[in-house]
């Protein structure tokens, strides 16, 4: 079987006409023989007859991926058939089939050297290099793996293959997988009772926050009425925490897994001995007179010292056992989204409801840098390196930074579209993008970095290369949560409507 270009032509100037093209179908009239087929064969070629064919190509192309190529089929799973499977991974599929082409688009002549055609891919190579433009395919991401109603995510960081999850009914789940073939291990119900929430009244009790400790042995749960467990990783309930009268919006461990933080949305700051049970320090806003947030995060700088939010944009710093503060960073001008310490260059980041990210040196109250562009608050900051960092906002975009001269190196934006969460694989390679269309976007670090490191400076920002994409069945779908596993081949993603899922790379 085949088909002339003209035929083919023919076809495209069908699909133009039925779909009501008919400037597209105009011009394409004028510059082809589409007429002269059109009175041979429109009585004999059906309806959408193009877009028929490129359907059974697909399908063919998934057929073909069935069979090994010693003709022997292949064993298959039968989630695999439920899978998306679209046109841009069929060609991609014809890309690998055909090592022979070159990147020009075309095939290797009979008679042409073997030196003339490296020397030429060469040169062709040279040429993507200078660019970061992505030549290849984006990947739709498959489930691996559905979670329920869930709210947030946590890959536990030392076991590979171990994931809590919090659920909308007054509990946490954790999930143990094999390593080698993904089945589902274990399955560990973490319960906290059903109680009215001092907030909103609701006898649901929404899990609101969760975070395994660094080695990797506990994990803290955190619900809507402010009630804190503590758990080890086979399930065992170690303590229970009752100070916070409203939902933990942040819970933050230190490097050794002694002591961790917590805060609520009232303002409310503890800090918490994970071996004794006992808070050891309490931090609430000085006046009541206004509700506003003064922060969702926290962060450790030192295994005993700390920053948290302060009133008016400021991060407070403090250390356990002292009473009083033992500094204060002044700059941003609005609540604090996110923070982030680097231990490698003692540098710590933060991001704001103000636009900004800032950039703050130890022994400074003031920041080194300030980093302007984003037009919504910052919802997201992560450290690539020691000299460059990533953010995203609810502007839509997705920015990379250099902290060398303060320059914007890349960025990405999704217009309209705010971004609700973002985060960095822990191979720092890729970068996981959730939206509040339900779209989960991985974006590829590495080559973009590649591409920074061995070309000369850009005088305009890059674009993101994109790795893959994801979007969520249900509509009107929110991402909550992100949360990569320890291969960084995984992904939990943790929707507001629908249920949650694994997505595979």
């Amino acid at each position: 079987m085949s088909i002339s270009s003209e035929e083919l032509n023919y076809l495209i100037w069908r699909y133009l006409q039925e779909n009501g093209k008919e400037v597209s179908a105009l011009a394409m009239q004028d510059e082809t023989r589409v007429l002269e087929f059109d009175q041979k064969y429109s009585k004999d070629i059906p309806f959408g007859t193009l877009v028929n064919l490129v359907q059974k190509g697909i399908l063919y192309t998934e057929c073909d991926l069935l069979v090994e190529y010693n003709g022997e089929m292949k064993k298959t799973d039968e989630k695999h058939f439920i899978q998306d499977f679209n046109l841009a991974q069929a060609l991609q599929v014809e890309k690998e089939k055909g090592p022979d082409r070159l990147m020009d688009g075309r095939f290797a002549l009979e008679n042409e050297s073997v030196d003339e055609r490296a020397k030429e891919e060469d040169q062709r190579q040279e040429e993507i290099q200078k660019s970061v433009e992505d030549s290849g395919f984006i990947k739709t991401l498959k489930e691996f793996y559905k979670l329920g109603h869930i709210v947030s995510t946590c890959w536990n960081p030392v076991e590979k293959s171990m994931l809590a999850v919090g659920e909308k009914h007054s509990q946490a789940r954790v999930y143990l997988f094999d390593e080698n073939n993904g089945a589902l291990l274990n399955e560990i119900e973490l319960k906290h009772p059903f109680a009215p929430t001092s907030s909103a009244g609701k006898v649901n009790n929404e899990l609101s926050c969760l975070a395994w400790s660094p080695n990797g042995m506990e994990i803290v749960t955190g619900v809507e009425n402010g009630e804190l467990r503590l758990w080890n990783k086979t399930g065992s309930l170690q303590n229970v925490f009752n100070f916070h009268r409203s939902p933990i919006v942040c819970i933050k461990w230190n490097k050794d897994s002694t002591h961790f933080i917590t805060a609520d949305v009232d303002n409310v700051t503890m800090v918490w001995d994970a071996t004794t049970g006992t808070a050891i320090q309490h931090f609430e806003k000085a006046s009541e007179s206004s509700n506003d947030s003064l922060g969702v995060d926290v962060e450790w700088v030192e295994i005993d010292k700390f920053i948290i939010p302060g009133p008016q944009g400021s991060l407070i710093v403090h250390q356990i056992g002292e009473s009083k503060p033992v500094g204060r960073l002044i700059g941003h001008q609005g609540a604090i989204s996110a923070l982030q310490f680097n231990p490698d260059n003692k540098m710590l980041i933060s991001a704001s409801d103000d636009h900004t990210v800032r950039v703050w040196r130890g022994g400074s109250t003031n920041p080194s840098s300030c980093l302007l562009g984003h037009s919504q608050s910052v919802v997201s900051v992560d450290w690539v390196d020691d000299k460059r960092i990533l953010s995203a906002s609810m502007d839509g975009s997705v920015r990379l930074w250099s902290l060398t001269d303060n320059t914007l190196l890349a960025i990405s934006v999704a217009d309209g579209v705010p971004i609700f969460s973002a985060k960095l694989s822990q191979d720092r390679n890729k970068y996981a993008v959730g939206f509040v269309d339900g779209q989960v976007i991985v974006y590829d670090i590495k080559p973009l970095l590649t591409s920074l490191d061995t070309s000369k400076k850009y005088s305009t920002p890059l674009s993101f290369p994109i790795y893959g994409t994801h979007q969520s069945p249900t509509n009107g779908d929110n991402v909550f949560d992100l949360s990569w596993s320890y291969k960084s081949d995984k992904i939990a993603v943790a929707y507001s409507t629908g249920q949650g899922s694994i997505l595979s790379l």
